[in-house]
């Protein structure tokens, strides 16, 4: 039969299963039982239980002649009593031991047995050996497993259902976007209210947690009013707060790192930086120079002073914003320079 495959997207396996059976079969007194037995001895039929359909017995031969071997030697079968299929395929494993489990011999064959029939060996063992194994306690231990390879089976693979996608970010975009009734804060700016939740907003920011902590204006009335920051922008530090969302780094990257920083929103600040330096140009050097210094954003001026000391130095110096920084920061001349000089030293 060949393997099933896949079919309107369900999968499908096939395979065989295996039936074990063990059976163990111990002759005490071996050596007299060896003298006073002739043809074929069997053990008692296994697997015990009327309701067992399939079942087996060894045969023993304690002198081989009589199953067409040698009459110095034992032979060993097992036999198929009964089975609904009239047949089995079998992997058969005898192993002889004392009565210690030391084994003594270990044969195994793969065999189709139809009922009344056996398999096995004409000339398993030699009785001398035999005997000569089972001293001083006198007692042989017939051991037989038997492997049935008999029936295959096409199954249907169940697939086991994949949860949902989280929607924490979705369901708090809702706080932001919706009516937000729910909320027990109102942040002011220009006019303009934003609704928010004093718990997330304390969750994501110690600046916000400290504000509502303690009897400041703010917690009496409810309310933060914010004048240094343009009214798009507290609504991107908040779609942030709430949902991890990145929006108009393109137009406002400097000004949400200004909001980030002031609010102690370290990932969103930590994202800013990296759109910023991603964007560095001979353009804007200067002028992310300033920020760098203006809030002490050490990993930032590092980046920039290395900019500054390549190529780019003369197009810089050339721009509104070197003029501006010249005016305003002159340190920061002396530091580019300063950075220059070690870049060149460094080439020689």
């Amino acid at each position: 039969m060949e393997p099933t495959g896949t079919n309107d997207g369900e999968t499908y396996v096939t395979s065989v299963r295996k039936t074990e059976y063990r059976y163990t079969w111990v002759i005490n007194n071996f050596s007299v039982w060896l003298e006073n037995v002739e043809g074929e001895q069997c053990s008692p039929q296994f697997p015990s239980g009327e309701q067992e359909s399939v079942k087996w017995c060894l045969n023993f031969y304690p002198n081989a002649s009589m199953a067409r071997g040698d009459e110095k030697s034992c032979s060993l079968f097992v036999e198929l009593v009964s089975s609904p299929k009239g047949k089995e395929s079998a992997t058969l494993e005898f192993t002889l031991a004392d009565a210690n489990g030391n084994p003594i011999l270990r044969k195994t064959c793969k065999h189709e047995i139809t009922v009344k029939s056996n398999w096995g060996w004409n000339d398993y063992v030699s009785r001398d050996n035999l005997l000569e194994k089972v001293k001083p306690v006198d007692t042989l231990v017939i051991k037989c497993k038997i492997t049935v390879h008999s029936t295959i089976v096409n199954e249907k693979l169940l697939k086991t259902p994949k949860p949902l996608p989280s929607s924490l970010a979705k369901d708090l975009k809702t706080l932001v976007d919706g009516d937000n009734k729910f909320g027990d804060v109102t942040i002011l700016v220009a006019g303009q209210r934003f609704p928010a939740h004093k718990c997330i907003l304390s969750a994501r920011s110690s600046v916000f947690s400290a504000m509502f902590e303690h009897q400041m204006q703010e917690t009496i009335e409810n309310c933060v009013s914010i004048d240094d920051i343009e009214p798009p922008v507290i609504e991107a530090l908040l779609r942030f707060i709430y949902t991890d969302e990145l929006a108009s780094l393109e137009t406002m990257a400097h000004a949400l790192y200004k909001a980030a920083d002031k609010y102690d929103v370290p990932t969103l600040k930590s994202h800013c930086r990296c759109h910023i330096l991603e964007k560095l140009s001979w353009e804007t050097a200067a002028e992310t120079l300033m920020l760098a210094d203006l809030y002490g954003d050490l990993e930032m001026k590092k980046h920039v002073l290395q900019f500054l000391s390549g190529s780019v130095a003369a197009k810089v110096t050339e721009t509104d914003g070197w003029k501006e920084m010249a005016r305003a920061c002159p340190h920061l001349v002396d530091e580019t320079i300063r950075a220059m000089a070690s870049q060149l030293m460094s080439q020689k």
